[in-house]
């Protein structure tokens, strides 16, 4: 093992696996590489234990249905985790019955890069699409929608680097301006901000066609290691319990 370690740090640090490493929107790697092979020398220590950002920046293929149950105040809270990939969305039919809300992550970072199951799609617009059925599905017509537009670090990354200009996939960012609602971390870009308005407005703008007023769509900003993202579910959800309530008397 010890000169496994040693070979993935000299591997890591060649000038010509980093310049592939560059371009790894053009072919599937997992988001969390970097992360963790910039912590080899880490790792590799006999004493080394997963530190908090460690566990939240793995990551697994999800495949089939897992269920989860926790409580935040006193509120018991009932999840299921469905894949996202396209051969997996057949099953999720069997978790919608009776549900409160659907949470529905999308990698922001993505807007470059391509399906693993079909590479001729990019990513972004599938998930622009998937969640487009899923807003105007039919027997999901009261099920409000937490949006998790997640992986904000990542795709600061990418924008600030201008490596891949997020108007060569989405030609609509030319002339989008950044909404005077829009708050901002101290001194955060602002062609980040910028971006990530404009993926935000993508899906409100699909949410907001129907213009029924029988769910609703909550988003956030996420990144993986957002240790906050339960309290925004608890909050989301609450809010969705009231307006059933007010809607099931008349009063919403």
């Amino acid at each position: 093992i010890p000169e496994f370690y040693e070979h993935t740090e000299i591997l890591w640090k060649d000038r010509g696996v980093q310049a592939c490493f560059e371009r790894s929107n053009e072919y599937q790697l997992i988001d969390c590489a970097k992360y963790f092979l910039d912590k080899v020398h880490i790792i590799k220590q006999p004493n080394y234990t997963p530190t908090e950002q460690d566990i939240l920046r793995c990551r697994v293929l999800t495949s089939g249905i897992f269920e989860t149950r926790f409580q935040v105040e006193k509120v018991n809270f009932h999840m299921f985790d469905v894949g996202g990939q396209r051969d997996e969305r057949r099953k999720w039919i069997q978790c919608f019955n009776d549900v409160t809300a659907i949470i529905f992550v999308t990698a922001c970072s993505s807007y470059n890069m391509v399906l693993r199951e079909d590479p001729t799609q990019n990513r972004l617009r599938e998930s622009l699409d998937l969640f487009k059925s899923i807003w105007n599905n039919r027997w999901l017509r009261t099920i409000s929608v937490i949006l998790f537009l997640n992986k904000q670090d990542l795709l600061a990354e990418k924008i600030k680097a201008g490596k891949s200009r997020l108007e060569e996939y989405f030609a609509d960012f030319t002339r989008y301006q950044t909404p005077q609602d829009a708050t901002a971390e101290p001194g955060e870009d602002p062609e980040v901000i910028r971006a990530k308005y404009f993926i935000r407005d993508e899906f409100l703008r699909i949410s907001t066609a129907s213009g029924d007023g029988k769910h609703y769509c909550y988003p956030h900003f996420t990144c993986a290691v957002d240790t906050e993202n339960i309290r925004r579910v608890f909050n989301d959800c609450r809010d969705i319990i009231q307006r059933m309530h007010l809607r099931q008397y008349e009063l919403l």
